[in-house]
């Protein structure tokens, strides 16, 4: 008798470790499972590219925005009156990462009239095929950006 219990309570504890063994794994899968999406989760807006500043004090700026996985870069590509604000032809601007939602977030590096600079503003990017939208920014010339070549 005492050895059928004890073949039981070996059985039953076997039992839960298997069990607890499959629920372990099956987590370690989800969590590993980095590419998976939620529904609500989107993938990043189109910002690789060319795009052109809307503001008239830097007409004729171009950013170009080069894309490294969930990160993105912008430079300027042609300076148009960014000289204005001490900007110059391939300085590094804006810095974003991607969002669960889309949308690109980060900082843009301000300069001021006296050539003061600053990663200071932080800035969110909607991005679509053929426009990129500053959402929330203090500086009006990245709303509305058109896409060029």
């Amino acid at each position: 008798m005492k050895r059928n219990l004890g073949t039981k309570l070996i059985s039953s504890q076997t039992a839960r470790l298997s069990m607890l063994f499959s629920i372990v794994v099956a987590l370690a899968s989800v969590a590993s499972a980095g590419d998976r999406h939620f529904a609500w989760q989107k993938d990043p807006g189109p910002i690789a590219g060319r795009w052109s500043v809307t503001c008239k004090e830097m007409s004729g700026m171009v950013v170009e925005f080069s894309v490294d996985g969930k990160r993105a870069t912008g430079r300027i590509s042609a300076l148009g009156n960014g000289g204005f604000r001490n900007y110059s032809n391939g300085q590094e601007i804006i810095r974003l990462e991607a969002d669960d939602y889309g949308d690109w977030v980060g900082k843009l590096h301000v300069r001021g009239a006296d050539a003061s600079a600053q990663w200071r503003d932080s800035i969110r990017f909607v991005a679509s095929a053929q426009q990129l939208n500053a959402t929330m920014t203090t500086d009006a010339c990245y709303n509305n950006m058109s896409r060029t070549e």
